[in-house]
């Protein structure tokens, strides 16, 4: 499941990576260079990995979820061993917030994993870049075609300047393997039984005139659209489809995710997604515990049948496919203004090689493996994983979880991604978190929520100077 970053300060993260010798070309790391221009994708001479000798690749990887990315990661591990008989994959799973605890630590240390996933934005992936602790994957996107993995505006996730100073630009560090957006999960029995066909859902406008027919024709204490927001990011998730309807160009979303010069989030599109909003918490959409219930505990309950609506992750989507079977349905938050599919989301962690590993063209062939290997799409789909890939093909045989994986192709096809706002600065989490819940309680107006929020990008950006 993805959630928001855990909150962790620059500075501390620097000085952990200073403290444990994190300099590029120490234990190995002038090897990994050179070694990174190796030709991974010449394997028709047999095994060109056996030059090595027996050899251990150490992962490590934050996808502990079982049923989930786990047993995908696993199975895939297991077919690049039989590939290369003479390479043992040794996977450290760690659950998300340890993860991104100590992943700084382990990728400066002597013993850092050679395969890791970091995380997009400034707090880790921007400090394992500004610190040299993980490679350009230059050579890559061209040798082994990582390059049509993804849109443009998909691979600016990746993107970094050299130094660090910049994101969603400059060169490719890493790559993601899942694709996780957010979207609406209906109830198709609710829907009927209220004379509603999701194929009439075709704008913002036409989703929220349904939404409000449900209100008066559900019971007062169900909620027509269910979220837990007990961890304050399900609301947020929430309101990216608001922004997304009222948004005339996502590219700006992303920018102000990016810190670019001149991004605010204080602008008309905002304030009126965020007055749209506030409407819905006012008519009783979200019911009126939405706050004393957590994102899985909400998925779960609706599974049961609690709501005809979820606006929640694409990672929920095993969840209520198990609970409502053939009733479950999936479609992105419909097209607003601009006419395009515009929400929250982006790939999985992005996938990184040690600047510190003996064997970066191993790395770089087991990831190949892990995204776009024979037979990957499947096995994401087994575990209702989407693939990140555009490349990736359809499920064969399973209405429900098509309509997830064309969600995603959606987003993807329109350069809708906005990515998870939290990135923008080391502190959005808690400060989005506690604004969404003014506005929610009416003790903040949408002027004000927007005005907070911007004043925080604000204070990092000039950081960043």
């Amino acid at each position: 499941m993805r959630k928001w970053i855990i909150v962790m300060a620059l500075a501390l993260i620097a000085g952990i990576i200073a403290a444990c010798g994190g300099t590029p070309g120490s234990s190995g790391g002038g090897e990994a260079e050179s070694a990174a221009t190796v030709e991974t994708s010449a394997a028709d001479a047999g095994n060109p990995f056996a030059k090595y000798g027996d050899i251990t690749l150490k992962v490590a990887s934050a996808d502990n979820q079982d049923p989930g990315p786990k047993p995908v990661i696993e199975e895939l591990a297991r077919q690049f061993e039989e590939k290369y008989p003479n390479v043992t994959v040794e996977i450290d799973f760690k659950g998300f917030s340890d993860y991104i605890k100590v992943i700084p630590l382990q990728m400066a240390s002597d013993d850092a994993p050679d395969v890791a996933e970091g995380n997009q934005g400034w707090q880790i992936d921007g400090q394992l870049v500004k610190s040299q602790l993980i490679l350009p994957l230059t050579d890559q996107l061209e040798m082994m075609g990582w390059k049509d993995w993804y849109t443009p505006d998909t691979f600016q996730q990746f993107e970094w300047a050299d130094d660090g100073s910049k994101f969603g630009e400059g060169t490719v560090y890493g790559v993601g393997q899942f694709g996780q957006s957010t979207g609406v999960f209906y109830n198709k029995k609710k829907l009927a039984d209220a004379g509603i066909d999701p194929a009439s859902l075709a704008t913002w406008d036409d989703f929220q005139a349904a939404v409000l027919k449900l209100r008066d024709s559900l019971p007062k204490d169900e909620p027509v659209v269910t979220i837990g927001n007990l961890d304050g990011y399900a609301i947020v998730h929430a309101w990216g489809m608001f922004q997304g309807a009222n948004s005339t160009n996502p590219q700006s979303i992303r920018d102000w995710v990016f810190q670019a010069d001149g991004a605010t989030f204080d602008n008309a599109e905002n304030i009126a997604a965020l007055k749209q909003l506030q409407d819905w918490v006012n008519a009783g959409v979200f019911g009126t515990d939405y706050n004393a219930v957590n994102e899985n505990d909400a998925a779960a309950a609706f599974a049961k049948g609690q709501g005809a609506f979820l606006m929640g992750g694409n990672w929920q989507a095993g969840v209520v496919k198990d609970g409502l079977g053939a009733d479950a349905g999936f479609m992105n938050g419909p097209p607003g203004v601009s006419g395009k599919h515009i929400a929250i989301g982006s790939t999985s962690l992005p996938w990184h090689i040690s600047s510190k590993s003996k064997y970066p063209d191993v790395a770089a062939a087991f990831i190949n493996h892990l995204i776009n290997g024979e037979g990957s799409a499947q096995l994401m789909y087994d575990q209702v994983q989407i693939p990140a890939v555009q490349s990736a093909p359809q499920p064969e045989g399973d209405e429900y979880l098509g309509q997830v994986a064309t969600g995603w192709q959606q987003l993807v096809k329109d350069g809708g991604l906005t990515l998870f706002l939290d990135w923008s600065s080391p502190t959005m989490y808690d400060t989005m978190g506690a604004e969404f819940q003014k506005l929610a309680a009416g003790k903040a107006t949408p002027e004000e929520v927007a005005k907070a929020i911007q004043a925080d990008w604000q204070k990092f950006h000039d950081t960043l100077k």
